[in-house]
């Protein structure tokens, strides 16, 4: 099964989960490549994405970058999962 975007988890954190709050902001994360050998460095154009930071009380708990390289949202799905079972 396909994970749900970033922003549907958050409003189902906020909505259902007491005492955690989550937000999106936009996530970017550069792409430079490193020429190996030398100093120089092989500029890529970044990644711009989603990404959600999740609260409880004031420390955070969670914080997926969805513009980093292989990031999936089924990370978050996962956390969240675990989350649960733990407050069962």
């Amino acid at each position: 099964m396909k994970a749900r975007r970033l922003k549907a988890i958050a409003k189902w954190i906020n909505e259902n989960l007491g005492g955690y709050t989550a937000r999106i902001e936009e996530g970017y994360c550069n792409t430079d490549r490193k020429i190996s050998g030398t100093r120089l460095r092989n500029p890529g154009n970044g990644r711009w994405g989603n990404r959600i930071i999740v609260k409880k009380g004031s420390e955070v708990v969670l914080d997926h970058n969805s513009a980093e390289t292989y990031r999936k949202n089924s990370e978050v799905e996962e956390w969240l999962e675990r989350e649960i079972d733990k407050q069962l």
